[in-house]
């Protein structure tokens, strides 16, 4: 491919401006397309971005189908996940998608099908690798100085949800649209990030799920509405070395803005990673006499982290192939079953086989 790679932007919200702002730092690509069902949210990107007045859809298909767009960056909630990479495969575009994969396991399996049958360059987005502490400690695990790990724990906290900011029924609460809770949201990170930074897999959950705030108010109408999602959860996962799991996520914790983190208990030590500083991690070690342990803080270069709008950029110029540190889309497949399975595991009280 000569010249620029034309991307097409598939849903404007907040998260979205996010990765307009990160692609506009991206040598070789330019946004010459958008889509949404607002025109107020189009009319205001596309003036930003300089997009053509007839570049500004309100239908995903359009866009997709537009022969100036090189590739799609998806930024939509669930329900519409699968039907943009079934037409991303169908005509043969690249995508770069947010997770979950879709909404539900029956949508997951379809999208795989298709996808095998005709691939194309594609990348899920679990943002969490990027960061360079996160990059890390992969490291740290795969060089072997953690040595076995016997257990971890994960947490995903958020308080945007939580009763006292009286937070209106928004498209997060509807299952129509989500699928699940927090569990989906916050909890597929998590269980991203644990097979990913230990290199195992789980082969075992059981779960509960809670929902702590049953109604939330209709931001047009201030009705009340049943909230059947989850926005707390909890599980815990056997891994297929033996190690064991304890997983928690909330939108409920009062003063957590977005705090995720893992800590990997290993037979040589204990290691602790967290977005609150996505630049350290935290070290705790035998004294070579025996004595006692040592704690140390370790700094980590922002150039340990991962950049997946310049991956995505090479992807649609033929410039490289896909780099496993990024999920693929069988990825993304196993982390909708890891859902699903936490979900059997809640409504039958028992430990369910991955």
């Amino acid at each position: 491919m000569s010249g620029e790679a034309g991307i097409g932007v598939i849903g404007l919200g907040g998260m979205a401006r996010y990765h307009i702002e990160q692609l506009g730092k991206i040598i070789g690509v330019r946004i010459v397309a958008l889509c949404d069902v607002s025109k107020q949210a189009l009319e205001e990107v596309g003036d930003k971005l300089g997009v053509a007045e007839d570049k500004r859809y309100d239908s995903i298909e359009a866009l997709i189908g537009d022969a100036e767009v090189d590739g799609i960056v998806s930024v939509t909630p669930n329900d519409s996940h699968a039907a943009i990479l079934k037409a991303c495969i169908e005509t043969g575009k690249p995508l770069f998608a947010e997770k979950p994969l879709t909404r539900t396991l029956a949508e997951a399996e379809e999208v795989l099908a298709l996808y095998e049958s005709k691939p194309i360059p594609l990348l899920i987005n679990f943002s969490y690798r990027n960061g360079p502490a996160f990059q890390f400690a992969k490291e740290f695990v795969r060089e072997g100085k953690l040595g076995r790990i016997n257990h971890l724990f994960v947490q995903y906290l958020q308080d945007w949800g939580s009763t006292v900011k009286d937070t209106p029924f928004l498209w997060r609460f509807d299952e129509a649209v989500t699928g699940t809770g927090t569990l989906g949201d916050l909890g597929s990170h998590m269980m991203d990030i644990a097979e990913y930074v230990t290199g195992g897999r789980m082969v075992e959950l059981q779960a509960m799920l809670q929902t702590i705030v049953p109604e939330r108010k209709d931001p047009k109408t201030g009705e009340p509405v049943a909230v059947r999602v989850d926005d707390f959860a909890c599980f815990n996962a056997r891994f297929e070395n033996g190690a064991i799991g304890v997983f928690q996520t909330s939108r409920n914790a009062l003063g957590s803005g977005n705090q995720h983190e893992i800590n990997l208990y290993g037979e040589a030590g204990t290691l602790y990673v967290s977005t609150l500083n996505d630049r350290q991690v935290v070290w705790t070690y035998p004294k070579e006499d025996g004595s006692g342990t040592v704690t140390e803080t370790i700094e980590v270069p922002a150039d340990k982290g991962l950049n997946p709008w310049q991956e995505f950029a090479l992807r649609i110029r033929g410039e490289q192939q896909a780099n496993p540190e990024f999920a693929s889309l069988q990825e993304g497949y196993r982390n909708q079953l890891l859902l699903e399975t936490v979900v059997r595991a809640h409504l039958s009280r028992s430990v369910i086989s991955v």
